[in-house]
């Protein structure tokens, strides 16, 4: 069933609610199994959704990593679909006697589209499973089922290996993260909407950016992943590493710079707030403002930078 690796044919891919793709996935133990930077990068948010949400469904105990990375392999999530020199077809590649026998219609419609996307991953999830994927100590032989060669086998769980972090014992997302997820004035980037998620972001942070959004709708482009150990230009952690930082680059629509009101309307607003709601570090573009936390430089004119103290040390 291995892709070729090059096609003329599209595949439209199914529209998932992007923060599906961002929840994470439940592991063994109290784990929790979490989309690495590189996932979010390399997988359309669709169909990293699809994957997790088809792992679940189809195979309880199949990692969504691993049928992620197969969707990878076969056609770099559908990116590059075509039928291959053996006859398998579709973003997952199926051969037709394996989808007459194992093809899925997941979508509703009536039908089993082996080109369809939605179709197409649960049923490869499907066929994972019947073939022992959702059982770690025979899931080799269920990729090995997929494709009979060792090497794909070992390229599978290599790439699967890059998509997933597992956390263990991770922290429960609060009920003030939960709504921060669902706010409709709180846009939150990938890794950001991921790290809110995992609950990693410090209370403060979280209660900070509700309150900012009873007066605005803003984007924050990152809390924790994503963001250099270090302040820029030194040896200091920053308080990001410890999700205890957050930078906001779009108020009310229009990006954080000197001539955006909108943006310093929100910096004013943050230096009135009282202890210990108010951030300890606002990072900003007005030389203006600056006192008691708030300063400026020239990594700060695109983005206002909102932390919280004692200065993150892990």
């Amino acid at each position: 069933m291995k892709a070729a690796l090059a096609g003329l044919l599209f595949v439209a891919v199914v529209t998932v609610p992007f923060s599906a793709a961002l929840l994470p996935s439940g592991g063994p133990s109290g784990t929790r199994i979490l989309a690495t930077a590189h996932a979010l990068d390399d997988i359309p948010g669709g169909m990293l959704a699809l994957y997790q949400q088809a792992a679940a469904a189809r195979c309880p105990g199949l990692p969504w990593s691993v049928l992620a990375a197969v969707g990878k392999v076969e056609t770099d999530h559908a990116r590059n679909v075509a039928t291959s020199s053996a006859g398998a077809r579709g973003p997952m590649q199926f051969m037709p006697g394996t989808w007459a026998a194992y093809g899925l219609d997941a979508t509703g419609n009536g039908v089993a589209d082996i080109m369809d996307a939605v179709d197409a991953v649960h049923s490869a999830a499907h066929y994972l499973c019947a073939n022992g994927g959702g059982n770690p100590a025979t899931l080799r032989k269920a990729l090995w089922h997929y494709n009979h060669a060792e090497w794909y086998v070992n390229l599978v769980l290599e790439r699967a290996a890059g998509y997933a972090v597992s956390v263990a014992s991770a922290p429960p997302v609060s009920a003030d993260g939960q709504a921060l997820l669902a706010n409709p004035h709180v846009i939150l980037t990938p890794r950001a909407r991921g790290d809110v998620a995992a609950g990693i972001v410090d209370p403060r942070v979280i209660a900070v950016l509700a309150a900012a959004a009873q007066r605005h709708t803003i984007a924050v482009s990152v809390m924790k992943s994503g963001h250099s150990r270090h302040v820029a230009g030194t040896n200091r952690i920053s308080n990001h590493w410890c999700g205890q930082a957050a930078d906001v680059f779009l108020v009310d629509g229009v990006p954080v710079s000197r001539a955006s009101p909108q943006a310093r309307i929100f910096v004013e607003w943050l230096r009135s707030l009282p202890e210990p709601v108010r951030p300890t570090e606002v990072g900003q573009p007005w030389p203006d403002l600056v006192g008691g936390g708030v300063f400026t430089d020239g990594s700060h004119q695109g983005h206002v930078h909102v932390g919280f103290g004692p200065r993150c040390t892990a």
